[in-house]
Order: C-alpha cells, then sequence, then structure tokens
C-alpha cells in the first residue's frame, strides 16, 4: 500500500514525555511515514533531538513571556509551536498531528491545533484529568486516547496505548475539504427536533442550498459557532436553542456564553425558533440537583434525565435570545410554534406546557427589537408547516429560487 509522502507532526515535552515520543516516532517509522517530532518543552534537557527543537520554537518568543513563570512560558511556546505547525499545514508538509502528554502538555497540544481546519486529523494521548479531556473533546475534533495510567514511561499498559495511537495515526492523511459550490446553511437538531429538522433540510436542498446539521448538545453548538466564525456558513436556521436552557440551569448541555452571537457578528441571515427549550438535560437520575426535586423530569436514557423548564425559566431564555439577537447586524427573523417546541412538548406527553411556552413568546416580543420580524405560529414546531415557513424565510434571503 502507497503511504503518504508527507510527514506526521508529533508533539511533546521531550524532557518528560521522550520515553514515549520516542516509541511513537519509531512505531510511526516502522508502518512506513515520515515524522517530524516538534519538542516543546521547557524544563530539563531532552531525551533526544526533535526535528524543530525547543531553541527553534522560543527563538519566536518574546524573551520576556519566557522569564514570567513555567505556566507562561508553557504558554508561550505553545503559541509559537501554533504558528510552527500552521506553516506546516498551510504548505502542505504534513498530514497529520500527534501528541503525547500529561495535562499540561494536553492544554498546550490543544492550543497548538485549535486553528487548524476542521477534518485535519489530530491525536492526542494523554493522561490529563477527565474534565480537561471534556473541555477538549467539546470543543475541536481531536482523537482522544486516555492513558488510563500516568506517563511515566514505558510499560505493558502506555505501550498498549500508544500501540494504538500507532496504528491510526499511521492511516491518517489530511485532504482538505472542496471548496463549497453554492450556498450553505446550518442548521440546529435535538432528537426532539428530528421531524423539523429533516422537512427544513429537504426544502433546503430542493432550492439549491446545503444543509448541515448539528446536534445541539453543547458541543455541537461550540462547533456551529466556530464554524459560522471562520466564515463557513451563508445562514443560520437555529431551530434548537436548547442549549441555552442547560447554560441557565447548569445542564449537561450547555454551549457556553457565546451561544448565538457569530451569525449576529457576521452579518449573515439566522432564523430562530424556540426547539427543546422545555427542557434542560443531566445525567442519571441521581445526577439531578436537589434544587429540581419539585421538577417534571423524564427520563430520555438510562444516563439522560431531562428536567421541565418553568415558566420563569423560559422567560429568561426568551430575554436571553432576543439580547442576543438585538445586537445582530444581519437579517434575523423568530418564528414561534405556538403547539409546542418539542416531541415531549405535545397534549398528553410530560412536557406539556403552554404557559411555559408563552412565557418565552411574551419576554421575546417585550425584548426583541421591533425591527426584526417575529411571526407567532398555530403549529407545532415539527410540523412540516411551520419547518416550511423558517426554509422559505432562508431561502428568500439568499435569493435562491425555489
Amino acid at each position: 500500500m502507497k503511504t503518504d509522502a508527507r510527514k506526521i507532526a508529533i508533539v511533546a515535552t521531550l524532557d518528560s514525555k521522550g520515553p514515549e515520543a520516542s516509541y511513537l516516532r519509531d512505531g510511526l517509522q516502522d508502518r512506513g511515514r515520515e515524522v517530524c517530532v516538534i519538542d516543546v518543552g521547557t524544563a530539563g534537557e531532552p531525551d533526544f533531538a526533535g526535528e524543530i527543537s525547543r531553541d527553534q520554537i522560543a527563538a519566536r518568543v518574546c524573551s520576556d513571556a519566557l522569564l514570567q513563570g513555567p505556566a507562561e512560558a508553557l504558554s508561550a511556546m505553545a503559541e509559537s509551536a501554533r504558528g510552527i505547525i500552521t506553516e506546516l499545514v498551510s504548505n502542505d508538509e504534513i498530514s497529520a498531528i500527534v501528541g503525547v502528554a500529561g495535562g499540561k502538555g494536553a492544554g498546550v497540544f490543544n492550543q497548538i491545533t485549535r486553528d487548524l481546519p476542521f477534518g485535519f486529523p489530530k491525536v492526542l494521548v494523554t493522561s490529563g484529568r477527565p474534565p480537561l479531556l471534556a473541555e477538549i473533546a467539546t470543543t475541536s475534533d481531536t482523537i482522544l486516547m486516555p492513558t488510563l495510567v500516568d506517563l511515566f514511561g514505558l510499560n505493558q499498559f502506555t505501550r498498549a496505548v500508544l500501540d494504538n495511537a500507532i496504528a491510526a495515526a499511521s492511516g491518517l492523511n489530511w485532504t482538505p475539504v472542496a471548496e463549497k459550490d453554492g450556498p450553505m446553511v446550518a442548521i440546529t437538531a435535538f432528537g426532539v427536533t428530528t421531524s423539523a429538522v429533516q422537512s427544513v433540510k429537504t426544502r433546503l436542498e430542493k432550492a439549491g442550498i446545503t444543509a448541515i446539521v448539528f446536534p445541539a448538545n453543547g458541543a455541537g453548538g461550540r462547533t456551529m459557532e466556530s464554524l459560522i466564525e471562520k466564515g463557513s456558513f451563508d445562514g443560520v436556521i437555529d431551530l434548537t436553542t436548547t442549549e441555552l436552557a442547560d447554560h441557565l440551569l447548569g445542564g449537561t448541555s450547555s454551549a457556553g456564553e457565546a451561544r448565538l452571537t457569530a451569525a449576529g457578528r457576521l452579518g449573515i441571515p439566522q432564523a430562530i425558533a424556540p426547539g427543546a427549550t422545555d427542557m434542560a438535560n443531566f445525567g442519571a437520575p441521581e445526577t439531578v440537583p436537589d434544587r429540581f426535586a419539585d421538577r417534571v423530569t423524564y427520563r430520555h436514557t438510562p444516563m439522560t434525565t431531562l428536567v421541565r423548564t418553568t415558566p420563569k425559566d423560559t422567560a429568561e431564555i426568551g430575554r436571553m435570545t432576543a439580547a442576543r439577537l438585538n445586537k445582530a447586524s444581519g437579517p434575523v427573523a423568530v418564528f414561534w410554534p405556538g403547539l409546542g417546541v418539542s416531541d415531549y412538548d405535545k397534549p398528553g406527553n410530560p412536557f406539556h406546557d403552554p404557559v411555559a411556552n408563552i412565557a418565552w413568546r411574551d419576554e421575546m416580543k417585550a425584548t426583541l427589537h421591533h425591527d426584526i420580524a417575529f411571526t407567532e405560529t398555530d403549529y407545532h414546531i415539527n410540523d412540516p408547516a411551520f419547518a416550511d415557513l423558517c426554509a422559505d424565510w432562508m431561502i428568500d434571503q439568499l435569493k435562491v429560487a425555489t
């Protein structure tokens, strides 16, 4: 089998992770791949010399930054290495990047790779703490390989995960994503708004618009906002703004404070609906905070418990949404589905609560700038007619003939 002539970059602190980096290098070379080892260490002497040394990286750093303290020095080295990696990718010299690191090194690897193109192969072997890995997982497409044991040299446990990393990385080759050949729109989805999303997607595609769907699970919303910021989309149909409910109530699917901001900054059209704002996500039932003991809950899966939002919550979600939309520099339209915002919000279903939904509507109307279109409907969010309203508005904004 012909192997890619481009190199695989290995990023490590060779003063502390030298044996592991050497093992990765040798394993990849045994599989026919060329390697470029990049040493981002700042402490003791490296175990071996990398193709790009710490001195080369430090030469790009302001000397004052290296003297401020260990954390500041490591961050400065990471920024310098980020520039080097970006140049290697731009020059088509590397086809993948692999990191081997503890906790601090995992943060450095994430800092170095965060601006690489979506889909560029990134593999991180790490003993970093789970919350750090969760943050990396929700903000990047890095392939994470936790070691479970600490990285203090080679043993039967670390060799096992390093062998897996070698096997995976040796077959990874970056192929740039083809330039889009027409308008592209982002859509947000959740299981309980799937019917609406499918209807919108179908209608857009019939009009020649590519629809890319993001799960509104925290990571999906962050990724969508990031790609919008990079200019990947011409419009957004944000049907499923449930991540704001999680942000408000401390659920597991928050996309952070920046949710619903990128499209407004860039001025691209955005259609907004309160999809799945009837719920916030938590883990197994025992993980639901005691403060929600009197709430209506629903066990969506053994590992997912949904908490119904109250009228006070939905009013605040409406205010949060309007405050973000009021800052938008481009076209905005808000659509309200009067008969329910999710599959669970129907007569006879556990989250049916018209009063809570009306609270979102009323606060939205009170807070939203008067020049932003607000359409009230007697449709459920999963009614195809509601989807058509959202899709047709976007088609009109993008001036694509149906």
